[in-house]
């Protein structure tokens, strides 16, 4: 089997790094599975996914928001969220083929 060598340039490497580091807790994985389908959600609708209390789901959204995995849009009362950055749910495809 052959070894393919990649040079990904450092700059890349510490922002990756900074994407697993918002992906790296059990409750932004469930939500990240929950918004996976694009479609923009409410805090509520979370919440009812995600049962945690509401202002630890706060953090990690926010949390997930700041590194742009995730982008929010108010309308009214509500704040919808949405998955910005597809590609992470990828991590989905390598968590179910580990043998852990």
């Amino acid at each position: 089997m052959e070894i393919t060598k990649r040079k990904i340039s450092a700059t890349k490497l510490r922002r990756v790094a900074e994407i697993f580091g918002g992906l790296a807790h059990p409750v932004r994985l469930e939500i990240l599975e929950y918004l996976e389908d694009g479609i923009p959600r409410t805090v509520g609708d979370i919440l009812a996914q995600v049962k945690i209390d509401p202002t630890l789901l706060t953090h990690h959204l926010s949390k997930m928001k700041s590194i742009g995995i995730l982008e929010s849009e108010r309308d009214g009362r509500n704040i919808y969220y949405r998955l910005m950055m597809k590609e992470v749910t990828d991590v989905f495809d390598c968590i179910q083929h580990c043998r852990i």
